[in-house]
């Protein structure tokens, strides 16, 4: 038991002795590692300050230049550079636009004010007649219309008091704003004389005094005619000071609105020099997805259609703007003379293409049309896609959805592909060219045209029939015009009774003599074959292939007439017929009729 006991003691000492061993060395190496680990992530979490912001109008061409080196870590300091750049940017325009609809909105509440005026100017005016009528023509109610209309003008100047009031209190809100004021500030920077027409202080402190002669003279009924004066003397003073306020607030907004073009402008050409940063990024291997996100964002022109004035400056300011209307107009004639130039370009090498493909004469005429079209159409989709470039617009984008749509394009349209295929067959292995008489798919003509969908062939009869290359491909082509001599083939039927010499001999003059029939090859005649009702015999000749159907007619009416000259029967089909003699004597029979010749041959053999 003691023993065990001291083998347990020994392997448990030992174990210890063990995890000591191994556990002291991975410490002390895991703390004198950590100094350097420490480092390297504090290295790894800062990132470079940004170098190119220096000059935020840097011309875009130097700008590409000076980030080629950058590495990635120094690039994204430069983003998060122009990024700064750019949204300090934007709050300054977003701050523009609220001082805007703030000035929109006290321009309408100073509107109303006047309105108001107005309005009570016109409640005295009626209240001043009502009271000379009834001087002129006295009535027991004429005393409580005289007064009811002096209530009425009174309402009318209360409220005109209560409008100008909340007209006031519009005016301190915008001038206690911090965001607003700053940004009108900013736009009326530039001479003494614009900062004057600017301030409107003064003008809403005078708005302030008619409010209070207003609020005194309305508290009165207006019963005597030199009340009724100052009265009006004071509503055409309040409207006058009133109004001269509105004109220095629609100035102010006018020179904000010209400043938001400005900050536009500033915001377009940062936003141009930010994606340079962002596209050398992206190439050498940086997350640039947040920040064209950002910068799609904050694109564009907001245009508040209910401002008449401020939508009229707005577009005209971008009209004149250099980032702006003269951009896009600059863009646009680039893109229009590119795609022009290509377009004329497009023509001139076709042309050239088309005069040159005579120097190759194993090119057939539809490879040739082929080439010249493609070579046309691909120049000018050519110019389409840099007239797009021109027009600033990344074709990237564009590129991937058209390949996207072509996977749909070609699961949808499954045949004319098949058919587009088939086309490239026929143009490289040439079965036929354009003017060739063919005969395919159960059609025979000739080819008037050849493209990758489809193939035109005018018949015999004139008829257009366009076959389908699937179709086309797809079946036995016989290409009778394909080389430049043909053989003429007749197979002559001649009686048993007349002879074979002779009849060849005719034959081979008539083929010797005639002028469309080649010497090399020469003609061939012989016996064909001992049919049942005639001997047969074969006619072939070569001539060529232009004159193959004016010699075939030519040489097929010679012969009839040689024929009959040396008396050489072309006999018709026949049967003989044999008629036993028990048939012949049976009474009645169709037989005997026949041998009697008590019945017509037809009516015996109906046809």
């Amino acid at each position: 038991m003691i023993r065990y006991r001291q083998k347990k003691i020994s392997i448990l000492f030992g174990s210890l002795l063990i995890v000591g061993a191994w556990w002291l060395p991975v410490q002390a190496q895991q703390t004198t590692n950590s100094p350097n680990e420490q480092a390297v992530t504090t290295e790894d979490s800062t990132i470079p300050k940004a170098v190119t912001t220096a000059d935020p109008t840097i011309p875009i061409e130097e700008l590409e230049l000076l980030l080629k080196p950058f590495t990635k870590d120094e690039l994204d300091g430069e983003a998060q550079g122009w990024m700064s750049l750019l949204k300090t940017k934007v709050k300054e325009l977003s701050d523009a636009e609220i001082a805007v609809k703030r000035k929109n909105r006290e321009l309408q509440k100073t509107k109303e004010a006047v309105d108001a005026l107005e309005d009570a100017k016109k409640a005295l005016k009626e209240g001043t007649d009502t009271k000379e009528k009834i001087g002129t023509e006295p009535s027991p109610s004429g005393g409580v219309k005289a007064k009811e209309a002096a209530e009425e003008a009174q309402e009318a100047l209360e409220k005109a008091q209560e409008s100008v009031k909340e007209a006031v209190k519009q005016g301190e809100k915008t001038e206690q704003d911090k965001t607003s004021q700053g940004a009108i500030d900013q736009a009326v920077e530039g001479t003494q004389q614009q900062k004057d027409k600017a301030k409107t202080s003064s003008s809403e402190e005078e708005v302030a005094k008619v409010q209070e002669q207003i609020g005194t003279i309305s508290n009165k009924v207006v019963t005597d005619e030199q009340e009724q004066k100052k009265t009006e003397q004071g509503i055409d003073k309040a409207k006058e000071n009133i109004e001269e306020a509105v004109d220095a607030k629609a100035e102010v907004k006018k020179q904000v609105l010209l400043n938001m073009t400005r900050l536009r402008e500033e915001r377009t050409a940062l936003s141009d020099r930010f994606e340079v940063v962002l596209q050398e990024l992206e190439l050498k291997g940086g997350d640039v997805e947040s920040y064209k996100k950002y910068i799609d964002a904050i694109s564009g022109i907001k245009v508040d259609v209910s401002d008449t004035e401020g939508t009229w400056i707005t577009i005209v300011g971008w009209l004149q703007s250099k980032e702006g209307g003269l951009r896009w107009a600059n863009n646009i004639g680039k893109c229009i003379g590119i795609v022009a130039g290509f377009s004329i370009l497009s023509l001139i090498v076709g042309t050239i293409l088309e005069k040159s493909l005579w120097m190759f004469p194993n090119i057939s005429v539809m490879l040739g049309q082929f080439l010249v079209t493609l070579t046309r159409q691909g120049l000018f989709v050519v110019g389409i896609m840099l007239g797009i470039t021109a027009l600033e617009i990344s074709i990237g984008p564009l590129m991937a959805m058209i390949g996207a749509a072509g996977f749909v394009v070609a699961f949808a349209f499954q045949n004319t592909l098949g058919n587009f295929a088939n086309g490239l067959m026929i143009l490289v292995y040439k079965p036929f060219d354009v003017g060739d008489k063919i005969e395919v798919a159960g059609v025979n003509g000739i080819v008037k045209d050849v493209n990758l969908v489809c193939t035109t062939i005018n018949t015999l009869e004139n008829k257009i029939v366009i076959l389908p290359n699937n179709s086309v491909w797809g079946n036995v082509i016989t290409n009778e015009t394909s080389s430049p001599v043909r053989a003429m083939f007749l197979s002559i039927r001649i009686s048993y009774r007349n002879s074979i010499p002779q009849a060849i001999q005719v034959l081979k003059d008539i083929a010797n003599s005639h002028p469309l029939v080649l010497e090399d090859p020469g003609p061939w005649i012989d016996t064909g074959e001992l049919a049942e009702d005639a001997v047969k015999i074969w006619f072939l000749a070569y001539t060529k292939t232009e004159d193959y159907w004016t010699a075939y007619c030519d040489i097929s009416r010679i012969i009839k007439e040689r024929f009959e000259q040396e008396g050489i029967v072309i006999p018709l089909p026949s049967q003989e017929l044999y008629i036993s003699e028990a048939m012949a004597l049976e009474e009645g029979s169709m037989a005997k009729r026949f041998k009697d010749n008590d019945l017509p041959l037809e009516e015996v053999m109906p046809r």
